[in-house]
């Protein structure tokens, strides 16, 4: 194997302009090392499992020259960089033997399409990713996930509504909730008031995924859009001023036919009104 590693990382820098050979260490010394480990002790046939393990490194070399993997130092993270540092030295070995090449495929194929996709999906599969327990049906669950993120949910905003406010300072504590505007039927992008975009530089921004029971956290989205405060109503908002004792005088609020939200002159919170 040592002499299938050097070749490949000499390959790589022949290859890629872009190399980055203390990257590759990391990758070999920990994630590497992690999956080996599990899959030399799955009990699977141990000609098929250096036969993954060479194909994982083979395309974890393949990801570092393209710029699709990032060091832990970098402070930001994409779901290759989740898949390949965390979720397949975790689960491949736990997933049935037959399954595990389709698996690495299913996630490689993922994660070089979501580089050209919106900053926020990447956010939505980082967050989804994550939690994963398992491999199984993997590209039927993020098939699912991308759905709910792009498509229309099947209840509008009626006249019951369940109100949910959001902490956005939980994640960064000088954000002011300023405007805010929808990317997706059910992904929020809120800005910061007084952080904005200016000379190529992203604005201050926050995503929250309005689906299932609770809101979801999305984090920073890269957004370069300059919205301006605006003040669409829903009766579930109105009603929300007058008789929530935490809500006070809108900032801005935005509405569309299946959610609706707002933020506050004096407050870190966001509300966010999903059907009851």
């Amino acid at each position: 194997m040592s002499s299938f590693v050097d070749e490949l990382e000499a390959n790589a820098r022949g290859r890629f302009v872009r190399w980055n050979p203390a990257l590759w260490r990391e990758l070999l010394e920990g994630p590497g090392a992690k999956l080996g480990q599990a899959l030399s002790t799955s009990g699977a046939n141990p000609e098929a499992s250096e036969k993954l393990l060479r194909t994982w490194l083979r395309l974890g070399a393949e990801a570092i020259g393209l710029g699709y993997l990032y060091p832990s130092s970098a402070g930001r993270r994409n779901f290759f960089t989740l898949a390949w540092s965390d979720l397949l030295p975790r689960l491949l070995a736990q997933a049935p033997e037959a399954g595990r090449a389709g698996a690495l495929a299913q996630l490689w194929n993922l994660g070089e399409n979501l580089e050209s996709a919106p900053p926020w999906m990447q956010r939505i599969f980082c967050r989804v990713g994550e939690g994963l327990t398992s491999l199984a049906d993997i590209e039927a669950r993020l098939r699912d996930t991308a759905s709910r993120a792009l498509e229309p949910p099947q209840a509008k905003l009626g006249q019951k509504t369940t109100p949910f406010l959001v902490h956005l300072a939980a994640e960064d504590s000088r954000f002011l909730p300023g405007a805010l505007h929808f990317l997706s039927p059910t992904v929020l992008c809120v800005h910061d008031r007084h952080r904005q975009a200016t000379g190529g530089r992203e604005a201050a921004t926050q995503g929250l995924w309005l689906t299932g029971d609770a809101p979801m956290r999305l984090g920073a989205m890269g957004c370069r859009e300059t919205p301006e405060p605006t003040h669409e109503q829903t009766p579930a908002l109105g009603w929300l001023t007058w008789n929530d004792p935490r809500v006070d005088d809108w900032y801005a609020t935005t509405v569309n036919d299946w959610r609706a939200a707002g933020t506050m002159f004096t407050s870190q919170f966001v509300v966010v009104l999903l059907p009851s």
